[in-house]
């Protein structure tokens, strides 16, 4: 579901890139080593993507990359229906859920969002372009509710 969602916005906006890091915190779903992680995505992808070596995100050894990252966007959307961001939170603050979460960055490297491994990227195309724009992302809200005036990726991009 991930690659080619990542691999159709790759192809069609100039400027967006994608990192992969693979990790064998979840099921052992990443057993290989980073080359092998490497060749695995680059085949996928079917597209030239930077896969970097295989780190821990979670636990007190996460890297210090992802240690960055869930605290700067410590809850995956959509988050669990009907709670605040802070009744999502896991005791382990910030703790990914599983393989395939994806933060979303602005062109300086801050994470803007941060969605759950099933969520199609191509679900967030309209924050792709705002900040490819130089524009903030919709609300986090939008994911749930995209009808609402404030996540009209069009009509803020013509402001």
């Amino acid at each position: 579901m991930n690659y080619p969602g990542l691999r159709y916005l790759l192809q069609k906006y100039e400027g967006f890139q994608v990192v992969c890091v693979p990790c064998n915190q979840f099921g052992g779903q990443a057993p290989g080593t980073s080359d092998e992680e490497r060749a695995i995505a680059r085949e996928k992808f079917n597209y030239p993507v930077t896969v970097v070596d295989k780190l821990l995100v979670n636990g007190p050894d996460a890297d210090p990359l992802y240690k960055y990252l869930k605290s700067a966007q410590p809850v995956s959307l959509p988050n669990a229906a009907g709670k605040t961001a802070a009744q999502a939170l896991s005791k382990d603050q910030g703790a990914l859920e599983w393989n395939y979460t994806k933060f979303l960055c602005d062109k300086r490297g801050i994470p803007v969002k941060r969605f759950k491994s099933a969520f199609d990227p191509v679900e967030f195309e309209g924050d792709v372009r705002l900040l490819l724009a130089g524009k903030e992302v919709t609300p986090p809200e939008c994911v749930s509710h995209p009808g609402r005036s404030v996540c009209n990726v069009d009509r803020i991009l013509q402001a």
